[in-house]
């Protein structure tokens, strides 16, 4: 029986350590992310060879993360997307190894991310190719109602976001559907989330996106949003940890200190953290303390090298109060 499914977009990820984060005439803005023509993505990519350093490539994209890094921890995990016919697909589909791909369908070229590295800050620059080609069939859907949790994130096209909003409005109410709808999803604005958010059990949402949906600040517009259909809101606030809010309660967890080499895919691994609590069954305390030990992990290496495995959920599955966790 697979765990959790994921959909959402897969990309070749470039990691570049910058000095400047004015790149090919684009200005990035320290944790945003911006979707990019072909054109455009080129010129910033040749502009990069001279002022940037090549740290390495990984695979990439927000579901991908948190399903990879839910394998790693022991969950039988599975991906719905799409890739390119080409090597960098190639590659991405490696990377993923231990994951069910038995659903991700090639098509065309490769999804590619440049992730720029000034100061411990990480900018994103998106070509989405074949992901916005994604495709929801059948066999996805019956799959996606085998499993415990399903698990979305952003595609860059409209047209995939309609084939999610099937997904979710076909899933049974047994399925825990998870949300993490990133800046992209985030700037689409409440109406056009709408569909989503109705059927989602947690959404995952930072204090920028959370200003995006609602205007709000992270608990005023965390409660906002539960009236729209979520069950648990969840805000990361980066290194001001994160918090936990529902309609009856809402808990601030304390960030765990660490040095950060590379925070792509923290957020990413915080939600699989979470999740792993939730399938575990553990109070939402725990499931946040978790998560934030979770994430830490994650950025003490480069892409996806430093993930936590399972033996750092055995470790914190025996102690008692393993991260401090902060009161309402």
């Amino acid at each position: 029986m697979t765990d959790v499914l994921g959909v959402g977009a897969l990309n070749v990820d470039m990691l570049f350590e910058v000095e400047s984060l004015e790149i090919g005439g684009v200005r990035f803005v320290p944790g945003g992310e911006l979707v990019a023509q072909e054109g455009r993505f080129d010129v910033v990519l040749r502009e990069l060879g001279d002022k940037g350093r090549l740290l390495g490539r990984s695979g990439g994209g927000s579901a991908a993360n948190c399903i990879f890094a839910l394998m790693r921890m022991g969950f039988a995990s599975a991906f719905l997307g799409t890739v390119g016919e080409d090597r960098e697909g190639d590659i991405l589909l490696r990377g993923m190894e231990g994951v069910d791909l038995g659903h991700v369908r090639r098509s065309g070229h490769t999804g590619r991310c440049v992730s720029l590295l000034a100061d411990g800050e990480r900018s994103l620059l998106v070509l989405p190719n074949a992901n916005d080609m994604l495709s929801v069939a059948e066999e996805d859907l019956a799959l996606a109602n085998a499993c415990k949790v399903v698990h979305l994130s952003s595609f860059a096209g409209r047209a995939a976001l309609e084939q999610q909003i099937v997904l979710a409005d076909r899933l049974v109410d047994d399925v825990i559907l998870s949300f993490d709808p990133g800046e992209r999803y985030a700037r689409r604005g409440m109406e056009e989330m709408l569909p989503l958010l109705r059927r989602t059990d947690i959404l995952f949402i930072t204090e920028r996106e959370m200003a995006w949906l609602t205007g709000m600040g992270a608990k005023e517009g965390g409660r906002r949003l539960l009236d729209q259909g979520p069950d648990i809101v969840v805000c990361k606030l980066g290194s001001e940890g994160s918090m936990v809010i529902t309609k009856e309660e809402w808990y601030r967890i304390d960030p765990v200190p660490v040095t950060v080499v590379d925070k792509t895919g923290a957020g990413d691994v915080y939600a699989a953290g979470f999740l792993v609590g939730i399938m575990k069954g553990w109070s939402l305390r725990r499931c946040g303390a978790f998560a934030s030990l979770a994430a830490a992990r994650s950025i003490t290496g480069l892409g996806r090298e430093a993930y936590p495995d399972r033996n750092l959920l055995l470790q914190f599955a025996r102690t008692k109060d393993a991260v401090k966790v902060g009161r309402p």
